[in-house]
């Protein structure tokens, strides 16, 4: 019994811990969207300036 009450103390606790991770990623993700768009622009950029460059010659 002892280990079924341990077990289910673990799994309260990992409930817990998820819902207040997804908490406070629900409170930053539009920031995080917005640092992975900018990212990704600056990438697709530095990768088309070097595509261009590398075609000239």
């Amino acid at each position: 019994m002892t280990k079924f009450f341990r077990a289910c103390l673990l799994a309260l606790g990992g409930v817990f811990v998820l819902w207040l991770g997804l908490q406070l990623l629900s409170q930053i993700w539009g920031w995080l969207l917005l640092i992975a768009a900018i990212g990704a622009i600056v990438w697709v950029t530095v990768w088309f300036v070097r595509w261009r460059r590398d075609r000239r010659w």
